[in-house]
Formats: C-alpha cells, sequence, structure tokens
C-alpha cells in the first residue's frame, strides 16, 4: 500500500517541477532551505563582486557497447551557454578532474527519474555538481534531483538550449515561477481549468520526489499559493520571488514579439496578465529566455554560499580557466599537404590559456560533415583511424575546464593518399613523419618518431646530387619524440634525408621552396 500525506499549509512553497509536457522532470518541492532564506533575504545579503567558480563533474553516457555519446563539441558549447547564462550573476562552472564515460544502456535510455537517481548513487564524485548527458532522461529534455544531481538529454544541449541553465537553476534552489501549476489545479491534473476564469487561491503538486532523500513507496501532496498580479501575495506565493510576476503556464510555450506569453492568464482577483517569457526557470522556448531575475540571482550565490558551500571550498582559484582569446596557428598538414589515411601527426602551435585541444576533420569547409574528431591535452594529435581517401578539411579548437567559446575561424587542407604510409618496416620505429614539407630555406624541419625503444639515431641530409649537407645525432626515448633540425640556406630543389637506426635507415625527400 502506498502512503498518502497531504500538507496544506499557509506559507511558502516551491517546486522544481515535473511538468506533464516532458520538459522539465525534476520533481516538485520547495527547499527548507529556500523557505527559511525567503522569510528575511536580507540577513543573508551578500555582495555580488566575487566571481564563484562550481566545480562539476561531467559524466556522458553511451550505450553498452560504447555508442551514442555527447561530443566534445557538443559539451563545450552546451558549457559556453550555461556560463553565459550564469555571467550576470558572477557564477560560473568549470569541469573538474576527467570526464566519466559511463556504458549502460539502462542508464543512456531509462524510463524514471527514479532510475536516474540509482545511476547517480553510483557514479556521483563528492563536492561537485554531477552532471549526467543521457540519450533519455525519463522521457524528458531535463531534470534535476536534489539528492543526486542532474540529467540533461542530448538533443536538450545545442548551443541555443537553456535547457542545462534551468536545471542546474533548480540545483541552486530555484523553483518554477508557475510552482504549484505542475499537475494544472490539482497534482494529478484531475480538476479542469480555464485561463479566462480566476484561478484558484492554491493549488495541489506531487511532492513526493523532492525531499533531500528518496521515499520511493510514499506520495506526498502539497499546496502552493496562486500568485496575484498585484503582487500582493508575492512573498509567499508560487516561486516565492516578488521580481517574477505571475504564470501559470506549465508547458512549452512561445512568446510575442516581447518576449510574452501569447496565453491570457487570470488571476484569483480576476486580473488578466501574459506571462514573461524571459527567465531561465520558465517553460517558455528557448529563444525567448534571456536572464535570472536579481532575486533569484541572490538567492543562488546565497545557497552556494551557504548550504553547498562544499562546492565552493578549495574551488575558486582553479586551473586551466582563463580566458582564450586566440585560435591556433596551423603548421601541419596545411596547403594541401600529403598525407597517408593514418599513423600521421597534426601540428599545431600552443594558445595561451588552453589545456585541451579539439581536432576536427571534414570534407567540406563549414564543418558541417565531420569524418574525424579528437581530443588531446598536447599540440599535436596522431590519427589512429583511417580518413577518406580525398581532399580534406581541419581546425582546431582551443579549450580550458571552463572556457572553449572563441570562434574557430581558420582552418588548412590536406590530401589523404591510399599510396602512402604512416610507417616503415623497421620493428622498432612505430612512425614517422616530417613537416612542414615543403619547407622554407634556413627554416626549422621537424621530425615526429615513435620508438619502441631508447636508441641513438643520426640525420644526413643530402643535395639532389647526393653530396652530403650536414648531419646530426639525436637520441630516442621510449615513446613519442619530436626533433629538429635548423636548416642552412639551401638553393630551392629537391633534397633528402637518411635517419640511420641500430636496425636499419628511414628515407625521406624534402622540398626547399
Amino acid at each position: 500500500m502506498k502512503k498518502i500525506i497531504l500538507f496544506f499549509f499557509t506559507s511558502f512553497i516551491w517546486v522544481s517541477t515535473f511538468a506533464q509536457t516532458h520538459y522539465c522532470g525534476t520533481p516538485a518541492g520547495k527547499s527548507k532551505w529556500l523557505k527559511e532564506y525567503q522569510k528575511n533575504p536580507v540577513v543573508y545579503d551578500r555582495a555580488n563582486d566575487s566571481l564563484l567558480w562550481v566545480p562539476m563533474t561531467i559524466h556522458i553516457v553511451g550505450t553498452d557497447q560504447g555508442t551514442g555519446y555527447f561530443s566534445y563539441r557538443n559539451l563545450y558549447d552546451a558549457l559556453c551557454t550555461l556560463n553565459d547564462d550564469f555571467l550576470e550573476s558572477n557564477i560560473q562552472f568549470f569541469i573538474k578532474g576527467d570526464i566519466n564515460f559511463i556504458d549502460t544502456s539502462a542508464y543512456y535510455n531509462h524510463e524514471t527519474v527514479i532510475d536516474g537517481a540509482y545511476m547517480m548513487f553510483k557514479n556521483n564524485v563528492p563536492n561537485t555538481l554531477n552532471n549526467y548527458f543521457v540519450n533519455d532522461p525519463a522521457g524528458n529534455c531535463g531534470y534535476n534531483l536534489p539528492y543526486a544531481g542532474i540529467a540533461v538529454k542530448k538533443s536538450c544541449a545545442s548551443p541555443t538550449d537553456h535547457t542545462w541553465a534551468h536545471e542546474v537553476g533548480h540545483a541552486l534552489s530555484l523553483p518554477h515561477p508557475f510552482l504549484g501549476w505542475e499537475g494544472g489545479v490539482s497534482y494529478d491534473g484531475s480538476i479542469p481549468h480555464s485561463y479566462n476564469n480566476p484561478a484558484p487561491e492554491w493549488v495541489t503538486y506531487d511532492y513526493t520526489n523532492f525531499k533531500d532523500v528518496l521515499y520511493e513507496d510514499t506520495l506526498i501532496v502539497d499546496t502552493a499559493w496562486v500568485e496575484k498580479v498585484d503582487g500582493s501575495n508575492c512573498q509567499i506565493a508560487a516561486d516565492g520571488f516578488c521580481d517574477t510576476p505571475p504564470d501559470y503556464l506549465n508547458y512549452r510555450w512561445n512568446c510575442d514579439n516581447n518576449n510574452m506569453s501569447t496565453v491570457e492568464q487570470t488571476d484569483p482577483t480576476g486580473a488578466k496578465f501574459f506571462s514573461d517569457g524571459n527567465n531561465v526557470m520558465s517553460y517558455s522556448v528557448d529563444d525567448c529566455v534571456h536572464y535570472f531575475t536579481p532575486e533569484q540571482m541572490a538567492a543562488m550565490r546565497t545557497n552556494l554560499e551557504t548550504e553547498k558551500a562544499n562546492l565552493l571550498q578549495g574551488n575558486q582559484d582553479p586551473a586551466d580557466v582563463g580566458e582564450i582569446t586566440a585560435v591556433p596557428n596551423l603548421t601541419f598538414p596545411t596547403a594541401g599537404e600529403m598525407t597517408p589515411k593514418q599513423g600521421f601527426n597534426f601540428h599545431w602551435d600552443e594558445v595561451d590559456n588552453a589545456s585541451h585541444y579539439l581536432v576536427q576533420v571534414s570534407v567540406v569547409n563549414t564543418f558541417l560533415i565531420v569524418v574525424y574528431e579528437a581530443f588531446t591535452d598536447q599540440n599535436f594529435l596522431l590519427v589512429d583511424k583511417d580518413l577518406p581517401t580525398t581532399d580534406l578539411f581541419w581546425r582546431v579548437r582551443p579549450l580550458n575546464r571552463s572556457n572553449g567559446c572563441v570562434e574557430v575561424d581558420n582552418f588548412e587542407t590536406f590530401t589523404v593518399d591510399g599510396d602512402l604510409t604512416g610507417t616503415k618496416d623497421l620493428n622498432n620505429i612505430d612512425f614517422y613523419q616530417i613537416f612542414p614539407n615543403p619547407a622554407a630555406s634556413g627554416h626549422t624541419i621537424y621530425l615526429d618518431i615513435q620508438s619502441k625503444v631508447t636508441q641513438e639515431v643520426s640525420a644526413h641530409f643530402y643535395d639532389i646530387a647526393g653530396r652530403e649537407i650536414f648531419n646530426i645525432n639525436k637520441n630516442l626515448t621510449s615513446g613519442y619524440n619530436q626533433l629538429d633540425f635548423n636548416l642552412p640556406e639551401l638553393s630551392s630543389g629537391l633534397y633528402s634525408m637518411v635517419l640511420k637506426t641500430p636496425e636499419g635507415n628511414i628515407y625521406e625527400k624534402i622540398l626547399i621552396n
């Protein structure tokens, strides 16, 4: 038997809500912390001039076969939007630790928020805001569980979506502005209502899953005062914020040119109004959304500094979060240079404040069709999969743990030749490449080489007549090496390099421009 508990109370109530239209699956309820805060917010008054850094753990969920992941590109696009949405509040988010990949189909598509809760209980990292990107979070675009974490649907996390900000708002104490209307007038939708008629003084909502712990065998129904247009009950009605005007719309709705709803509603006194679509916590479509209100921002900051102070401790000088303002200079391959299908390195110059780089290869210069994508913390990347044998475009996006928003508008071209190979028949050499090639006279060229053992080698350079120009000894360590050779002033033409190793020689042609 399920236990049913009915709470009817005349103080303020709250909810991050369960919407029947499945935009937000956050279970309804108003936290004890927010109730206390809204009794007298000035007691908690804090300056807004300090930047609060919030650490997040990112969990990317895929299928049992390791497919379906939310891509790095999409993750950083979503992170840029999230931080932009919170910029005015002086709250910013950064990725703490490694991204956690979870290969579990039952989590990738889970049917209930309770299933999601168990996913979170199993994988959460303490003292961080845990975020899970899945394919289907119980039929919703997203939800926040106050005792667990945030789940976001991949397709609801595009650069123009504000779902992630909406759910983070819930995690930092914010209700929907239409708190209590999740089921219409009644929690289960059993009482019909027309917006043309005056709204009731209060509405009911399902409060079961909002608690700080999970009660699976209990149904708890609570009540919420309905907010009036004149603001007379704004401190105790709906979300309890007086700068979020009345809103009874618990479904996805479009706004007009003034970002107001096209549906007129009627408050309990008979006053007519339209809902404000600008608010991140409303259910207006993403094109309407623009901000949190000052009272909402103050509540989120205070929630972080009090109830969730564990998130801030030791995280207010996070590494790898400086602003990135430049894009990398791409050094190899460039200008249509030939490469094998795989077994060669992309190279680019490092960028200030970048800790990672996202490399993309496309068959079109708009990069709408990406055929290869990889993430690295170096300024080079070994291609480990076959690329199409055709002309290709590549670019590099600089990233760090909070930033990857610089617009990357530069790219280079190269051609994959199926007859080339990135390795030679030497047992202890996995691959090598020379770049740039062609090279400029008097400049430096580089040899990327992967060795299985530590060994001494010598590089010999010859002109087209076979005369040795210069030679140099180098030591290879086990693993990746990059050798540099400063070329003398040479006439334009074809030259050759012989790399002599203990087990044999490598021969390569070099064109000097």
